[in-house]
């Protein structure tokens, strides 16, 4: 006869591998996922952004060799040729200098907030993964568990026919019961690879090295109730923060829009020589350019920076709401799972001792192979659900961790 105790022990707390505990997996799967390293080379462009914004108002050095025929003193011909050496500033790059340094820093939080942002949705996918790769291999445990017992029935309804106790009808139930147990075994063996290859892929760790199933160590979560949850994640969440870093971002780019309508003002300063009418000249020279538009482009960009400023403001507003529903969510589905593990261990319970008084009841004659049959599908399908609330809780548990933050 099957042992169901030790069928329960084996569903009765979350398990980790030994070579590849949870927060190890997390940190590989970040190590090496490609959203994270595009996420940090945005990171690194930025970075380059923003020095090149800081070095945009620095004055520049300009050469100047000027050759060409010129009237001379006696009515002839002579040839002017003039260098100048100095320098150049444009007066609107001074203008812009302060708020596009200030969009550029305010980018680059922005990118460095993604950042944490694409390694918090790396950290909840492998969480999902994690769990159910060890679910699917306590199912597996479980599945030969009920594959070990309905061979120990087939073998008791054998024995039992051929001492004339039961008829044909319960060898051939307990055949079929068997038949039903074997297809399960295989089909919760292929679960469990998939769910390894899946982890296997997203950490970088061979399959083979995850080790063996052990109980999980560690002190439980303290987890709080969804409005202190919610109140947490709106402080300290990555990605809510990098949308209100983009706002004022495209605050100073409306600023430089502004200041790009006023007239450019070139201004070129520097020392002159050269031979000027057959004379040579020497001395300071310098050059102012204005350049007034004339079209309304320079509005039209403003127009564009402020409806980007507006975009960027409601995206903050959206992404604010969908943290409150998704974490508030998370918050109650955690303690929802807390409830139906409680309901799925009594009911796990409840049908063990139902099966074991059947098994004792049909020994002695007191009950038929159907019970047995029905027994065992109602405490393998209530200890499936305990499998399920216990794996379902820890995951809802992590996750609601990393919901609220960074």
């Amino acid at each position: 006869m099957i042992a169901p105790l030790v069928l329960a022990a084996a569903v009765s707390a979350p398990h980790q591998f030994s070579a590849l505990p949870l927060g190890a997996a997390l940190q590989r799967a970040v190590a090496i996922s490609p959203d994270v390293a595009q996420a940090r080379e945005r990171v690194n462009e930025n970075l380059a952004l923003l020095a090149a914004a800081r070095g945009a108002a620095a004055p520049s050095l300009t050469l100047g060799y000027a050759a060409a025929p010129q009237g001379g003193n006696a009515n002839n011909t002579v040839e002017q040729s003039l260098t100048t050496l100095g320098g150049s500033v444009v007066l609107g790059d001074y203008l812009t200098y302060l708020p596009a340094v200030r969009e550029a820093q305010f980018t680059l939080a922005s990118a460095q907030y993604d950042l944490l942002a694409a390694q918090r949705t790396e950290r909840v996918k492998v969480v999902g993964l994690y769990y159910d790769a060890l679910k699917t291999a306590a199912t597996v445990d479980l599945r030969n568990g009920d594959l070990a017992g309905a061979r120990s029935d087939l073998h008791a309804a054998r024995v039992r026919f051929r001492a004339g106790d039961v008829p044909r009808l319960d060898v051939v139930r307990a055949e079929v019961a068997l038949a039903n147990a074997q297809a399960a075994e295989d089909a919760a063996r292929v679960d469990y690879e998939n769910a390894q290859n899946a982890l296997a892929v997203e950490t970088g760790v061979p399959a083979a090295s995850f080790g063996r199933v052990l109980p999980a160590s560690g002190v439980p979560m303290v987890l709080p109730g969804p409005q202190q949850a919610i109140a947490r994640a709106l402080a300290q969440r990555s990605d809510l923060a990098s949308a209100q870093q983009a706002v004022r971002a495209q605050e100073a780019a409306v600023r430089v829009a502004q200041r790009a309508i006023f007239p450019g003002i070139s201004v070129n300063a520097g020392y002159t020589e050269g031979i000027d009418s057959g004379i040579f000249v020497r001395g300071p020279s310098a050059n102012v350019t204005v350049n007034v538009p004339v079209s309304h482009a320079a509005s039209s960009r403003v127009a564009a920076e402020r409806a980007r400023l507006a975009q960027a403001q409601y995206k903050a507003a959206s992404l604010e709401r969908q943290i409150t529903v998704d974490v508030g969510a998370a918050a109650r589905t955690y303690a929802e799972s807390v409830r139906a593990l409680v309901s799925a261990r009594a009911a796990r319970v409840a049908a063990e001792q139902q099966l074991h008084a059947t098994e004792i009841g049909y020994r002695s004659g007191a009950s038929s192979s159907l019970d047995v049959a029905d027994a065992r599908r109602t405490y393998v399908q209530a200890a499936l659900n305990e499998l399920t609330a216990i794996y379902t809780e820890a995951q809802a548990a992590a996750t609601l961790e990393q919901e609220i933050g960074p």
